[in-house]
């Protein structure tokens, strides 16, 4: 890859990157996207200054690399080994930077979310870690439960570039257990799918976090729109009363978007449309406005006979086993409530997609195949 030129300016940025965030500023006339991009580019090349050598060897890679590129998962780092620079590895600056490099490409909701989900596996470990309390010692299950509970750690999180901040073409990925943002710059032009985002538990229930609810509103949503369904319109929208989990268009799997499901856009009154435009929004909007808004307009560019929305699973049980999707060319949303091992459905995998520039592949003029599964 092209050498990476770090600016003359690079050090006093580092020194108040802890207190000052990147303005993004760019010249009067130009685009609010170009600040938002200059501000990406900056805070991306703050947080490389911040690197050592060795950490910057595992941290940049190619844009070309489509293997690294394509290689994120919702599994714990044991059963998906991730590339590139965990935040157990980053010091208190570096954590600064990186944080505010997604901050820069993220809206605050967006940033938001991706900060609590890394914090709730924190979460999730405490509460793995206080039922195996109650099993004896010795006994083999509870030595490979507390194995497996190091997986859920708000430092197993791995970052990687892509490219250079300072050309045309770059981008990013960050990774770990229930999360997975990718963030691509392409001519001027943000792309930031695929994005997953995951919980378990969905909603804490007990303890000093009881009632914290990660992902309620993308199901909130969701749930209004298909209540507002008359009965001839849930005949279309709903697909079975049973969840294809081999659907889900997680890692991997990338082209289940090719056989449509549900009721077309076009099929809805006045208000629905306006439900399921919120229920996109709910998604879009975890990237910054700018990424959104260019996002918005391709959705809507592909006209409303293109857009659908499906369910799967029962249509009455708001904490039960179910599976939505919003499908169109430039979309893909899948949200599913999976098993949360208490015989509960208390855990949820959402991921945004775009089937026509996932990675930012259609400007880049790129192929990016999934090779890997779940």
């Amino acid at each position: 890859m092209k050498a990476l030129t770090i600016p003359i300016a690079v050090a006093a940025l580092l020194a108040v990157a802890s207190t000052t965030p990147v303005s993004g500023h760019v010249s009067p006339g130009a685009s609010l996207e170009d600040a938002r991009v200059r501000a990406m580019r900056d805070a991306t090349t703050v947080f490389i200054a911040s690197l050592d050598e060795a950490q910057r060897a595992s941290v940049l890679g190619d844009l070309d690399d489509t293997r690294s590129r394509t290689s994120w998962s919702n599994l714990p780092v044991s059963m998906a080994p991730r590339s590139g620079l965990s935040v157990a590895d980053m010091t208190s600056a570096q954590r600064v930077a990186f944080h505010a490099m997604m901050a820069a490409a993220l809206s605050s909701q967006g940033y938001l979310k991706t900060a609590t989900i890394m914090w709730h596996e924190d979460v999730l470990r405490g509460i793995v870690e206080g039922t195996l309390a109650a099993m004896p010692d010795g006994d083999p299950p509870k030595a490979q439960g507390l194995a497996f509970a190091e997986n859920y750690d708000t430092e197993k999180f791995f970052v990687k570039i892509f490219g250079n901040p300072g050309d045309s073409d770059w981008g990013w990925l960050v990774t770990g257990h229930h999360f997975a943002a990718t963030f691509t710059v392409s001519g001027g032009k943000i792309a930031f799918t695929p994005m997953f985002l995951g919980a378990n538990p969905q909603v804490v229930p007990q303890g000093r976090y009881a009632g914290w609810r990660l992902l309620q509103h993308e199901a909130d949503r969701a749930l209004a729109l298909l209540g507002s369904l008359d009965a001839e319109q849930l005949k279309r929208a709903v697909v079975s009363g049973e969840v294809d989990a081999e659907l889900f268009a997680g890692p991997g799997n990338q082209d289940s978007h090719k056989v449509q499901f549900g009721i077309k856009a076009s099929e809805l009154d006045p208000l629905q449309r306006n439900m399921l435009q919120g229920l996109l929004n709910e998604y879009l909007g975890d990237a910054s406005d700018e990424a959104a808004a260019r996002q918005r307009d391709t959705i809507e560019a592909d006209g409303l006979e293109t857009l659908r929305f499906a369910w799967w699973g029962p249509t009455d049980a708001p904490s039960g086993r179910y599976m939505f999707r919003v499908q169109g060319p430039s979309v893909v949303i899948d949200y599913i409530r999976e098993s949360s091992g208490d015989g509960q459905f208390n855990h949820v995998h959402s991921i945004l997609r775009d089937p026509s520039n996932d990675y930012g592949a259609d400007w880049l003029k790129r192929h990016y195949d999934e090779a890997h599964g779940r």
